[in-house]
């Protein structure tokens, strides 16, 4: 049974690759830069309310939770481009695959989270 269920998720995966695969280079570029901006603002949010007590009691400075944020942007847009975009080689060209269908379903959760964001915010009374 489980041999079934296995070969469905892989069909499903298989699937959203092909679509991703059917995508113009560029759109791929920009896809993955949206995907990797979003991520960095959502770990941006965890890393100054992890960094915030230090960096008011003077222990680190008031540019480190940026320079790590951008460190984790620099990071995330180089996964982002090597699972949407690929290095092309003379031998084998660039398909979409599995870390693409992850890269892309980590993008649409982190949508998700930054929506519910906004909203709590917006109940809440943080925004506006």
């Amino acid at each position: 049974m489980s041999g079934i269920k296995s070969r469905a998720q892989e069909t499903r995966v298989e699937a959203w690759a092909a679509r991703l695969d059917r995508l113009s280079r560029l759109v791929r570029i920009v896809l993955s830069l949206l995907i990797t901006l979003e991520l960095v603002v959502l770990l941006s949010i965890v890393i100054d309310r992890a960094l915030l007590d230090r960096v008011y009691e003077g222990e680190v400075g008031a540019m480190t939770p940026a320079l790590i944020a951008a460190g984790l942007g620099i990071v995330l847009y180089a996964i982002g481009w090597w699972a949407l975009v690929g290095f092309e080689t003379d031998d084998q060209p660039w398909r979409a695959g599995t870390p693409a269908v992850v890269y892309v379903t980590l993008g649409v959760i982190g949508l998700f989270l930054m929506f519910m964001l906004a909203v709590l915010g917006l109940l809440l009374g943080y925004i506006l």
